[in-house]
């Protein structure tokens, strides 16, 4: 419940930044993409496979991705992006790492649509006494999103991010993991920095 809160009082922020940035493109301001970028962000979301922990639960989410420009429409480079939670006292963690572009349909609008691919690892964390017994698994992953930069300086974006991440894995039951469906789909919604 409090993750669903932190995700609507992040949401409201980014919709006022989304509605000021709008304003100062159609007078003119345009977004600059050039050379070197980078950024990373925190936010919260939601495991929507039910199979992999036993329910829907919440979370939160981050990402760090950085890379070049090909042109003031594309961007390319690498992402890492995850989401974690402690559940009765383990550490469960889903996130892919992936090849990813950047697409923006405008020059001088701050929208952008992204895609990557690459592999998704899920893994549990469990503490007992001094010693900690982490169990991992991986597999194939690709991530579909959305985002918007909000110039607040030259080269610096506020960049709120909406993202679904698939994760497809061998089907089995872990002893630590628990039943692994063939699938997990994770949706997350983070508000970061980018640097370009």
């Amino acid at each position: 419940m409090w993750s669903i809160m932190r995700i609507t009082l992040i949401t409201g922020i980014s919709l006022a930044g989304v509605v000021r940035s709008a304003a100062a493109q159609a007078s003119g301001t345009g977004h600059e993409h050039r050379g070197f970028w980078i950024g990373f962000g925190v936010g919260g979301g939601v495991n929507l496979s039910e199979g992999m922990d036993g329910e829907r639960l919440g979370g939160g989410s981050g990402y760090f991705r950085l890379g070049g420009t090909v042109s003031q429409h594309v961007l390319l480079g690498f992402e890492g992006i995850g989401w974690g939670r402690d559940d009765n006292g383990a550490a469960i963690a889903r996130g892919n790492g992936s090849f990813a572009m950047l697409f923006y349909p405008s020059v001088k609008g701050g929208a952008f649509l992204k895609g990557g691919i690459g592999v998704s690892s899920i893994s549990r964390a469990t503490t007992s006494g001094n010693s900690t017994t982490t169990t991992t698994k991986s597999g194939f992953g690709f991530g579909l999103g959305a985002g918007w930069d909000v110039r607040l300086g030259h080269n610096l974006y506020l960049t709120p991010n909406l993202d679904f991440l698939f994760q497809a894995f061998e089907s089995e039951t872990d002893p630590v993991l628990g039943d692994i469906p063939g699938t997990n789909t994770i949706l997350m919604f983070t508000l970061g920095l980018t640097w370009h």
